[in-house]
């Protein structure tokens, strides 16, 4: 094995303990699975996807620019943020009738809000460059697919935690299904998620 195995084991714990804590991707994943079960696990599946596209730009060393260029990084923060608040107003400004069958038609925008909010955050990529390498052996050569094995199996963990908080939040859901005051409140709370997110990029730095 190209990768020292203890090494790999303290890789997994960390990452274990990284991607249960909550944060933009499991505020997202949740706030999605209110609505509805089907809309958590694409938008976890959209949440993967970022995290896929970033984990091979980092081994092609692309996020590089991300890190070296504060054009590149305000740009793609910037972005980010005006797409998460304009997330939120819609969520606040929602019309409180819709009907199920409507949210489970929205399903595939969650899978793409899930990819953008993922591929707009800049932190997400210069997280890549600087934690990845931390568990890479140069002696053990193929530094690139060691990089690539431990940003698969990152992205793994990750799926694996969003995926379980996706059902938790809809089971609470469930619970509170057809109470009119929950669907407004809902609502609400989406929107002050996304505008959370959005804080919580527009005041990341390099």
């Amino acid at each position: 094995m190209f990768i020292d195995y203890h090494q790999f084991i303290v890789f997994m714990l960390a990452t274990v303990v990284l991607n249960l804590t909550p944060g933009c991707d499991v505020m997202f994943v949740g706030s999605q699975s209110l609505i509805h079960k089907r809309n958590g696990l694409l938008a976890t599946l959209g949440v993967a996807t970022g995290i896929a596209i970033y984990v091979v730009l980092s081994v092609a060393g692309l996020t590089l620019i991300l890190q070296k260029s504060v054009v590149a990084f305000n740009f793609i923060k910037y972005v980010g943020v005006f797409y998460l608040l304009y997330l939120a107003w819609n969520a606040f400004f929602s019309k409180q009738e819709l009907h199920l069958q409507a949210n489970q038609a929205r399903g595939a925008s969650s899978y793409y809000s899930g990819v953008l909010t993922n591929l707009l955050n800049p932190k997400v990529g210069i997280f890549f460059i600087t934690f990845l390498p931390q568990f890479v052996d140069q002696t053990r050569g193929h530094v690139g697919l060691q990089m690539l094995l431990l940003g698969m199996c990152f992205l793994i963990s990750a799926t694996t935690v969003n995926i379980c908080y996706a059902l938790l939040f809809y089971h609470f859901k469930q619970r509170m299904l057809g109470n009119l005051r929950f669907t407004k409140w809902l609502n609400k709370l989406t929107g002050i998620v996304f505008c959370a997110m959005a804080y919580k990029v527009i005041t990341s730095s390099q």
